[in-house]
């Protein structure tokens, strides 16, 4: 399952785009429960992985993750199954989930209601691997509630990603002696700094998602971790005068940034995504980044070290805003193979491999005793989790990528501006 960096990033920029025991399952009964559909004896050792996971450190991160499980279960057969993608997986579930030829499927836990909804006999729960006591004890339990549906867990996370990291080029700004900014306008500072210098000070790419990232970086900056989490959970429109000015503030930062501190020719090019965008910082070709903490898993995965060659943290001004998005794997009832399934869990679930996964993926291990085991950055995002004013989950909205669509065509900020004023959270 290693693929070469070259072969993955090509592959990512053809899609889209958060300890039990290990030892053998328990109970017969669960198996037969898990074996519906007239799968295969859990003898048999054969585990079967749909994950598509190949960017520069998700590869790594999944490869980790399954280096961990076959140390405690060394006969077992890995295989994965890759006719999926980001953009095809629920299609491939649908069709296939009620005689999986998988064992266990990565999901993200925004989809686990839906799932759940679309396939009610079909999901295994996992309460009995969060009910282990050193992890009931250790799990983090907005994290752990972010997998159930009506009180019942549906998957094992894999690791935390902040949606709204930071991430900067930490040798650069030693090198001008400039200390990373802590609030937006010491951020408009530094971005004036290095382009004084001749220093591209913003790393950006042009495709909606990620730009959605970095516009609500820098209005989380701008309002404050509390104003920005009640603008966006609000049940409409914006009526205070003061949140309504730090949205125009934000709008006029971010229209700021992409016209004077970002490569527009370079960032623009269609197939320039956030692997190309997060390289640039590895190649100095521009220093800061506003986006998903994935990001530090490409840069470790390219030999940098967090911490000495790169920071990363949340946005200035919101170092106390954590917006979260959770991976995990979940396991069909119809799997072929329930025990090794189970298993296989029961290994992603422990300090171990919460620790070897994260470490690659760039996310946070949803496990509270993980933290020694951490890079410094991956300890600053472990506390920032457990202790963040607020908590919150990621947040897409339509309407607001729409207007980010319209704006990168006809750098309308006005428009971008009414569209934030206006239209429903």
């Amino acid at each position: 399952m290693k693929r070469s960096i070259l072969g993955a990033l090509a592959l990512y920029s053809t899609i889209a785009f958060s300890s039990f025991g290990c030892g053998s399952d328990s109970s017969d009964e669960n198996a037969n429960n898990a074996g519906k559909g007239g799968g295969s004896s859990s003898s048999e050792d054969n585990l079967t992985v749909l994950s598509w996971w190949v960017a520069p450190g998700e590869a790594e991160a999944l490869q980790a993750l399954l280096d961990t499980y076959q140390e405690a279960y060394p006969e077992v057969r890995v295989s994965d199954y890759d006719n999926a993608t980001s953009s095809t997986w629920r299609q491939v579930l649908a069709e296939n989930i009620e005689s999986s030829p998988w064992d266990v499927f990565q999901m993200s836990a925004s989809d686990i209601a839906d799932l759940k909804a679309d396939f009610p006999d079909d999901l295994v729960s996992m309460d009995e691997i969060y009910a282990e006591p050193s992890l009931q004890d250790n799990v983090i339990p907005e994290i752990h509630a972010a997998t159930t549906v009506d009180g019942v867990s549906y998957g094992v996370v894999t690791g935390v990603h902040r949606n709204n990291s930071f991430l900067f080029n930490k040798q650069i700004l030693d090198e001008e002696g400039i200390d990373p900014p802590e609030t937006m306008d010491e951020f408009l500072d530094v971005c004036a700094q290095l382009k004084e210098a001749g220093i591209m000070p913003v790393a950006a790419t042009f495709q909606t998602w990620a730009l959605r990232i970095m516009l609500d970086g820098i209005m989380a900056g701008t309002m404050g971790a509390q104003e920005f989490y009640d603008f966006v959970n609000a049940d409409g429109p914006p009526a205070d005068d003061a949140i309504r000015a730090d949205i125009e503030t934000a709008i006029d930062t971010f229209d700021l940034v992409l016209t004077e501190y970002v490569d527009n020719e370079v960032s623009r090019e269609a197939d320039y995504g956030f692997a190309q965008a997060t390289e640039s910082l590895h190649s100095g070709d521009a220093v800061m980044f506003f986006h998903g903490d994935w990001a530090k898993g490409y840069l470790v995965s390219v030999g940098w070290t967090a911490g000495v060659d790169f920071g990363v943290s949340g946005p200035p001004g919101a170092s106390d805003l954590f917006v979260y998005g959770a991976d995990m794997f979940a396991m069909p009832v119809s799997a072929q193979h329930p025990n090794n399934a189970r298993n296989f869990l029961s290994v992603l679930a422990s300090k171990e491999a919460q620790v070897a996964f994260n470490r690659f993926k760039g996310s946070t291990p949803m496990r509270m005793d993980a933290r020694d085991e951490l890079d410094e950055p991956g300890k600053l995002a472990l506390d920032n989790l457990i202790e963040a004013k607020v908590l919150m989950k990621g947040h897409p909205n339509d309407d607001w990528d729409a207007a980010i669509e319209a704006y990168v065509a006809d750098g309308d900020k006005a428009a971008l501006l009414e569209v934030y004023l206006t239209a429903d959270p």
